[in-house]
């Protein structure tokens, strides 16, 4: 195939760090697929700019959830916090307290992908790895319209300020389904809370505090 003959210098460690992100939630009781095709196309259908900020908070990720099973106990604020390190962006302070009886909370980045969920998101994920880290939300799960359009203001408005707190939502509980995954798991979502994340007083990405009901 055409990609194969694209050199790229992420490739290699980001299917490595596909690899031993299947085996770590293995090892808490998860199975999740790293890829469909060991090519990775939907990989290769970024940008280079994005495919290196995609393997290198994968990468990340991979470290902090790594050093979570040598714990003695999973910790969700820990690992969430640890994460937030390896990737040079500040936590809001708000968070602090907020993140330790939540379950469900995933961070995504200026471009709309998906850079870490807490291990309770695996719980109703057919999604390969590959399709989490390289697909946005909006090509993930499908959802009503008028929720779509919602989020989508919410993300889009949100970039436009240079810095946020956390802010609190009342969106009732909606019902989301996974587009193009082995399951097709539909389930109800609802979205609690949002808090901004930095790097030298610029937001980066946007941490979100759920609850799923299945």
């Amino acid at each position: 195939m055409e990609f194969l003959l694209r050199p790229d210098p992420y490739i290699q460690a980001y299917r490595k760090d596909l690899e031993e992100l299947s085996e770590l939630l293995a090892a808490f009781g998860y199975d999740v697929e790293p890829y469909k095709d060991s090519s990775l196309p939907l990989f290769y259908n970024l940008t280079p700019d994005l495919r290196q900020s995609v393997a290198q908070t994968l990468h990340s990720y991979v470290g902090a959830l790594r050093a979570e099973l040598t714990s003695t106990e999973y910790n969700n604020e820990r690992f969430v916090l640890q994460f937030l390190f390896r990737i040079g962006q500040a936590p809001n302070p708000e968070l602090h307290g907020i993140l330790k009886n939540e379950r469900f909370i995933q961070i995504y980045n200026r471009d709309n992908l998906q850079i870490f969920r807490s291990l309770a998101c695996y719980e109703r994920c057919s999604f390969t790895l590959e399709q989490l880290t390289s697909r946005t939300w909006f090509e993930l799960w499908e959802r009503d319209n008028l929720f779509y359009m919602a989020f989508t203001g919410m993300a889009h408005k949100m970039l436009d300020v240079m810095r946020f707190t956390c802010f609190n939502f009342d969106f009732p509980f909606h019902r989301v389904t996974e587009i193009d995954s082995a399951s097709k798991y539909s389930f109800q979502y609802k979205l609690k809370t949002v808090c901004g994340l930095t790097r030298q007083n610029q937001i980066q990405s946007a941490l979100l505090i759920e609850d799923w009901q299945f």
